[in-house]
């Protein structure tokens, strides 16, 4: 790969890191550090923040070093079953979030007389999404090992890659498949399901025990903000991921196309574009939230003053 090449790689990587470990700190910040923040949903924001930083720091540097920098697994062989792993745990961490998120906000919109989930409650899901999370890509850190591979160019030269070795290929595609249906196809399934549901009721009907004085108003207004800014961050989501999961199904159905003449340029683009969804959350709630937007502002604020006392001593 050209010098010029590898330096775009690493600028565009580098910054999707850079944003999103910077900007879901704050999110976490924000709603630790407010007592008005302590909601529900920014409960379960906070995990999905939690998430996009694992991906950050855990996705993001090992593949594209290995993957578009190296072309070979240089972190050795304990690492490999490692990462491997926890890539898969913080996708489905990831989705399993969204779609918690979606189906609280269903069931507070759907049925609002029902009381809302408490505090204890929230931790008890977010402790199974992270059950489920850790127990669904087990198999990958059984399977994943590092294999030697002789270099194309000079056939004395032997580089190691981190891949699953499954007994049969058969098995492999099976296990791939299943996850990209629990962990992309089944999730948007029910956000699509739960949010087309919540958008008919709160737009084209009156939402159910809406009344007409301007508390109530204004407490539908808020949510109507809230749902149109999570139906934002899920279409970033699918529209994100939705190339790499396709260069992927593709691939393991028709193993040729790992050797067209361009596969890689094209892989690369759909990676990076899933891996940069981890850093549009915090953009899309400073954008859409204005709770979340003073929050940013302030913690902006206070960076800046901690900057200058720095510098002043």
């Amino acid at each position: 790969m050209p010098a010029y090449a590898q330096a775009i790689i690493i600028v565009m990587y580098s910054t999707i890191s850079v944003l999103a470990v910077g900007g879901n700190l704050i999110v976490v910040y924000i709603v630790v550090a407010y007592q008005r923040m302590r909601t529900v949903t920014n409960y379960f924001i906070v995990n999905l923040a939690c998430s996009d930083i694992l991906m950050a720091v855990m996705c993001i540097p090992f593949t594209f070093i290995a993957n578009l920098l190296m072309h070979y697994w240089p972190f050795g062989a304990i690492m490999c079953p490692i990462v491997s792993y926890l890539q898969a745990v913080v996708v489905f961490l990831s989705a399993f979030t969204l779609v918690a998120i979606s189906l609280d906000r269903y069931r507070a919109i759907m049925f609002p007389l029902k009381p809302r989930m408490t505090t204890n409650q929230v931790a008890m899901v977010i402790a199974v999404i992270w059950m489920l999370s850790l127990a669904v890509p087990l198999p990958i850190a059984i399977m994943s090992r590092i294999e030697e591979q002789t270099d194309r160019f000079n056939a004395s030269v032997v580089r190691y890659i981190c891949k699953e070795k499954w007994p049969q290929l058969q098995h492999r595609y099976i296990y791939s498949l299943c996850l990209m249906i629990l962990q992309y196809f089944l999730p948007l399934f029910v956000l699509m399901f739960t949010y087309s549901s919540i958008a008919v009721v709160i737009w084209v009907k009156k939402m159910p025990g809406e009344a007409e004085n301007n508390r109530d108003q204004r407490m539908a207004a808020s949510k109507r903000k809230m749902v149109k800014m999570m139906i934002t961050v899920v279409i970033i989501y699918a529209l994100c991921w939705l190339p790499l999961h396709t260069v992927t199904i593709v691939g393991d159905v028709h193993e040729s196309v790992w050797h067209f003449r361009h596969i890689q340029v094209l892989w690369s683009g759909a990676h990076w574009l899933a891996m940069s969804n981890c850093c549009y959350n915090p953009i899309v709630y400073c954008w859409m939230n204005s709770k979340f937007r003073q929050g940013f502002k302030y913690s902006l604020r206070c960076q800046k003053l901690l900057s200058r006392r720095k510098m002043t001593h």
